[in-house]
């Protein structure tokens, strides 16, 4: 039976002290797309009415069950037109289905990690292990817009800190064709940016932020001149011990840059609008970045770091008590920060409540 843990109206004083017995039951409905009832309720302060449907992520969704399906494909390297076919619906449903609970997705990797930047700052050691590096793809045409993404993850855990994907200029050999296509797109849009730099502060500020107490920070990166220092920018304060590895090294197990060269392909593999010579090229830059903030929150909660593990890199790191699903992913609505409902507790429990 489910139990309303606080009253939804962020104004009402019982959204953040409840109290014993701040509501009154007032019935229940039966929706079309569930087997079940489900409770409605009243807050005995604000008058507002509200059901268990309030505290999900699925609220006014249609076809519900689908949810987990989607989200489960679309991690799988399956694109969004033969997703469609595959759960049922119809592409415009399926990207706005996507959009909806990947960003449940993001937010709650973020309210995850965020907890652990409060209970576990540091590795067993005391040492912070960052491997970093960029790898380009693009949105809509290639010889015209060219993107960088900045992947951040902790080396033996393979946990994701951040995938950040931002604009860069185009570049290489320039022909006739190319430099008027790129002119045409300037007219329309203006000089393309390059924000790479930036992607690399974020990417890696969200490394720093989740373990800012660790005092010595190992960071493994490519050969780009401006990583030692934007390292050294993000990481302020703190003893840093960086190492360059050349691009020109083979990229086998013994490269010191395998593990993040390893989820690149990873992410080139099972996110398909990454792969080169594809179909499913990415229109828009902001539903590129969704999708990888969705493809993080699997990696970290949901995806074991190896084939031959059991545990997910957020167990194996001591940040999770169980491996999550993609239901879980789609579950409890996460815009209340730490006071969102936590996807590991088997009653009603908030994610600055968890226990790590």
């Amino acid at each position: 039976m489910f139990t309303p843990p606080r009253c939804p109206n962020r104004d009402c004083p019982r959204f953040t002290d409840p109290g014993p017995k701040f509501y009154t039951h007032n019935g229940w409905y039966q929706p079309l797309c569930r087997p079940h009832p489900v409770p409605r309720f009243r807050c005995n302060t604000c008058s507002l009415g509200f059901s268990r449907q309030t505290f999900r992520s699925d609220y006014r969704d249609h076809k519900p069950y689908l949810n987990a399906a989607v989200l489960e494909h679309l991690c799988d390297g399956l694109g969004f037109r033969k997703t469609a076919r595959k759960v049922g619906l119809t592409r415009r449903c399926l990207e706005l289905k996507a959009r909806k609970h990947s960003r449940t997705a993001a937010l709650l990797d973020d309210n995850l990690k965020e907890r652990i930047a409060v209970c576990q700052p540091k590795g067993p050691d005391g040492v912070l292990r960052v491997h970093f590096d960029e790898f380009e793809t693009y949105e809509t045409r290639r010889n015209t817009r060219p993107i960088t993404i900045a992947v951040a993850i902790e080396s033996t855990t393979r946990l994701h800190f951040a995938a950040v994907a931002a604009p860069i200029r185009p570049r290489g050999k320039m022909t006739e064709s190319r430099r008027a296509a790129i002119e045409r797109e300037e007219a329309l849009y203006g000089p393309r940016r390059n924000r790479s730099r930036a992607a690399c502060r974020i990417a890696l500020g969200k490394a720093a932020t989740m373990t800012h107490e660790a005092a010595l920070v190992q960071h493994y990166a490519g050969e780009k001149p401006t990583n030692p220092k934007i390292a050294k920018r993000v990481f302020e304060g703190r003893t840093l011990v960086h190492s360059q590895t050349p691009s020109v090294l083979p990229r086998t197990v013994k490269n010191p840059l395998f593990p993040v060269n390893h989820e690149e392909a990873c992410l080139r593999d099972w996110m398909g609008r990454l792969r080169r010579e594809s179909w499913l090229v990415s229109k828009k830059r902001k539903y590129l970045g969704l999708h990888l903030r969705l493809w993080s929150a699997w990696r970290n909660w949901v995806k074991p770091r190896f084939n031959r593990d059991k545990k997910t890199p957020a167990q194996i790191r001591g940040s999770a008590p169980m491996q999550l699903t993609f239901g879980d992913l789609a579950g409890w609505r996460q815009d209340w920060r730490q006071r969102s409902p936590s996807p590991f507790a088997a009653g009603w429990q908030a994610v600055g409540e968890l226990a790590l």
